[in-house]
């Protein structure tokens, strides 16, 4: 008779070569967040005040811990945060794609619309998945200029749509095991790129 579904080879006897490996399920992750009527209470007070700060960053989570980090100690206590693949990439539709410019555009005229923004910060990382499946055969240092480049282009298009923002843009890059925050100046020239 013949199984469709293929059975764990039986345990050799003993001399008849290496045993067969243990299989076993790995254990169970323990639930996060609130279970069963439970609820998590912030340790961070509400403040109704509406923060007058963008932020548009890459949504990749090894990134997320020092870029709340840089935001809270560089930029501002409270900023509204956009994050999503690609980051400041989505503020252009050439360098995204329509669909995912038009998202943006939306949420930036709700900002504008609901909050009183006077600062937008791009920031984009080193090592960006988004740019590594859009650019494969880019090396590293061309994948690196093309994002200081689209930088350059989303600042001057969100500046042209809001311009009473005052644009900053960022680099975040790994050096021994901590995240590198670094201006990217307006021009190439001024960075070298």
């Amino acid at each position: 008779m013949h199984d469709a579904h293929p059975r764990a080879p039986a345990p050799r006897a003993p001399g008849a070569g290496a045993p067969a490996p243990s299989v076993t399920a790995p254990p169970a992750a323990a639930p996060r967040g609130p279970v069963a009527g439970d609820a998590f209470v912030s340790r961070v007070p509400w403040d109704p005040d509406r923060p007058k700060v963008l932020v548009v960053c890459c949504s990749d989570g090894r990134f997320h811990g020092p870029i709340v980090d840089f935001v809270d100690h560089e930029v501002s206590d409270r900023a509204d945060l956009l994050a999503l693949p690609g980051g400041p990439a989505v503020v252009d539709p050439w360098n995204s794609s329509f669909d995912e410019a038009r998202v943006f555009a939306a949420a930036l005229a709700l900002f504008e619309a609901h909050h009183d923004l006077h600062e937008a910060w791009l920031i984009a990382h080193e090592r960006c998945s988004y740019y590594r499946l859009r650019h494969p055969a880019a090396t590293p240092a061309e994948l690196a200029a093309r994002q200081r480049a689209d930088l350059r282009r989303a600042a001057t298009l969100l500046r042209a749509r809001a311009s009473r923002l005052d644009v900053r843009l960022v680099w975040a890059a790994v050096d021994g095991g901590r995240v590198v925050f670094t201006a990217v100046p307006d021009s190439p020239a001024a960075d070298g790129a």
